[in-house]
């Protein structure tokens, strides 16, 4: 099959170029002469380009006025970028162990006549190490003005446009059915990879991604942890295994989070578990236009120290999700914490979590889903079960 330039695009190309525009417009307003891209999630949703060049030296760049975008990679991803993306100005710099894709860099924005200029940069990546921020600035030097670009595109994407909707619609939806699949599969004597097999099978076999970061399916006394573990873990009769993954569809991430428990339930985790739902219930519905995310914090925290789990609870419970590529299914910021004053509207997506480990006890207990902030009540992305799961 012959190879067609933009064959791949994720998006309509005049979707592509419309949000293009309000990135020029919004360097022209900044008095800003170009953007240097190097954020992998901003180069999709702003050129529809998909790869994983970024962990190497890989940027765009975008100048305020109407000239091409160009692109500054591998040779590896010079196909991709010419199928999935709107980009046809791309640039190659080659492997040696005296390569300097700086100078590369430089070179094109001579041509551009950027000497003199400000040039933001898209700092806040990992598509940015600071390495390659560092042989930047010593290339550059003061031949330009290189500056913060403040999360600029971050901002433009954290509302998400119907097509964007749609995606994570999707997204949601297989992620329900994975969780069905986990909560089927669940059983003492297995291991607790088992049911992360079980979860990646019905994501990857309903057309998902590969998920952007690992799992957690951390159980036993390693459910209260808040990051994932490694070494599998063999489920006993009396049990818990908490659950969060992420899902995504075209690289639109959803997440869930739910617990899983075996054998007698503890009055004690019981009671953590009607506390966590009905936290999660005031979080959610608090999820309208003109509601700040410290509003939301507030009403997490509150929650779960009138309980008595002040000392479990988190310095942050939920975050922005959308774009994400690996090593992370956060797209943050904004991030739900005090005093956040980034404000509700409709479009943006959140994932909420209540997340209550018990050290003194051992017990867990976990529950979350993502949501869509509308013009009223949230639409809730991901559903959980109605009761507490109880394998015995």
């Amino acid at each position: 099959m012959p190879i067609t330039s933009q064959s791949m695009l994720p998006f309509p190309k005049e979707d592509l170029l419309a949000r293009q525009a309000r990135l020029r417009a919004t360097l022209q307003a900044r008095g800003a002469d170009a953007m240097l891209v190097f954020s992998q999630e901003s180069l999709f949703w702003l050129t529809g380009y998909d790869s994983g060049g970024f962990v190497f030296f890989q940027c765009a760049v975008v100048t305020a006025d109407a000239r091409p975008i160009v692109l500054l990679t591998r040779k590896p991803d010079l196909l991709q970028a010419q199928m999935t993306s709107t980009m046809e100005d791309i640039r190659i710099w080659w492997d040696a162990d005296d390569a300097n894709p700086a100078a590369d860099l430089k070179g094109i924005l001579t041509e551009l006549g950027l000497g003199g200029g400000r040039v933001l940069v898209e700092l806040n990546t990992h598509g940015l190490t600071g390495w390659n921020l560092w042989r930047c600035q010593q290339t550059f030097g003061d031949w330009c003005r290189l500056e913060d670009d403040d999360q600029l595109i971050r901002r433009l994407r954290v509302i998400k446009s119907p097509a964007e909707i749609d995606l994570m619609r999707e997204a949601g939806r297989i992620c329900d059915r994975a969780l069905d699949a986990v909560i089927d599969k669940a059983r003492p004597g297995l291991l607790d990879s088992d049911l992360k097999a079980a979860y990646l099978a019905s994501i990857l076999g309903d057309g998902a991604d590969m998920p952007p970061n690992a799992p957690l399916f951390n159980s036993g006394e390693r459910a209260v942890f808040g990051r994932g573990v490694s070494t599998p873990r063999r489920l006993g009769t009396q049990d818990q295994i908490l659950v969060e993954y992420p899902v995504a569809y075209r690289h639109y991430n959803v997440k869930t989070e739910w617990t899983i428990l075996f054998g007698k339930v503890p009055d004690q985790q019981r009671r953590m578990y009607d506390v966590g739902r009905e936290v999660l219930a005031k979080m959610t519905d608090l999820a309208r236009p003109g509601t700040t995310l410290g509003e939301i914090f507030d009403a997490y925290a509150d929650g779960l120290d009138q309980a008595g789990y002040g000392r479990a609870r988190y310095g942050a419970t939920g975050y922005s999700v959308g774009i994400s590529y690996a090593p992370t299914s956060m797209d943050v910021p904004p991030m739900i914490y005090a005093g956040a004053a980034t404000v509700c509207e409709p479009g943006m997506t959140l994932f909420y979590h209540v997340m209550n480990g018990d050290g003194d006890s051992g017990l867990a207990m976990g529950v979350g889903h993502t949501l869509l902030v509308t013009d009223s009540a949230p639409e809730v992305l991901t559903g959980l079960p109605d009761e507490l799961t109880v394998v015995t």
